[in-house]
């Protein structure tokens, strides 16, 4: 692996356990992010069991504050995942609440910033930012989800060029279904769900490829694309919403 300091959000469970011991080796050194204590400690004795180096920080995403003191804090950093994400449910009448939608979009949106953008100061030489296939379509039953993740797409799409030319490589990650804590509450089919090693497998096979997008399934990207086309009154009476780790 190309990456050798390594600084992961949403390192305690999930997606993000997954990354941090997909990752870990001999030689590597993993900062991991989580609010909870005892998964964090579990996490990083599995990492270790591994080879690798640990340093855990317990912090959330949404303080802004502590983010960059962590982040600008760690001695030695080129590779940074901002993993860390919540999803909600569509709620009453499939209407999201006020708490629902400032909940999405501080987790997803603005605790992905105040990691990328400390990173991008200390010019990171790659960044990841994962967000999710859910991006790809508007959907009635989950607008402030959708609307996050897309916000993340068209960051990146816009913002990758620009930081190419200061030596920092941007990435997203678009997953379909994934298996965690998260997606296990979903009352619902869940075409494509694949275990949280599987798609870290993939998520880190396309850093090592250096691409800028990374989807998957490519299949239901496709019908995401197609399903955003059509009229949305048809998604009225579908009870949820994609979501991952």
């Amino acid at each position: 692996m190309l990456y050798q300091h390594i600084a992961i959000t949403g390192a305690s469970s999930g997606l993000g356990r997954a990354l941090a011991l997909e990752l870990a080796g001999p030689g590597v050194t993993l900062h991991l992010s989580g609010r909870d204590p005892a998964r964090l400690a579990a996490v990083a004795g599995e990492v270790r069991a591994k080879g690798a180096q640990t340093h855990e920080c317990i912090a959330d995403v949404t303080d802004a504050p502590a983010m960059a003191s962590w982040m600008l804090g760690i001695e030695r950093l080129d590779l940074v995942i901002a993993n860390a994400g919540v999803s909600a449910g569509p709620g009453k009448a499939n209407r999201e609440t006020a708490g629902q939608i400032r909940q999405v979009f501080g987790t997803n949106v603005d605790g992905v910033f105040n990691t990328v953008l400390p990173a991008m100061e200390r010019r990171v030489s790659r960044i990841v930012i994962i967000g999710s296939i859910a991006g790809l379509i508007a959907l009635p039953t989950s607008p402030a989800y959708s609307a996050a993740k897309a916000a993340l797409n068209f960051w990146v799409q816009a913002a990758a060029p620009g930081a190419a030319r200061d030596g920092i490589a941007l990435t997203l990650v678009r997953p379909g279904f994934i298996r965690t804590p998260m997606t296990a509450k979903n009352p619902y089919p869940m075409p494509g769900l694949m275990d949280a090693g599987q798609a870290a497998r993939l998520i880190v096979a396309g850093i090592a490829a250096g691409k800028t997008f990374i989807t998957f399934p490519w299949w239901f990207a496709a019908l995401a694309r197609f399903g955003n086309l059509l009229p949305k009154s048809i998604f009225a009476r579908v009870p949820g919403k994609p979501a991952e780790a």
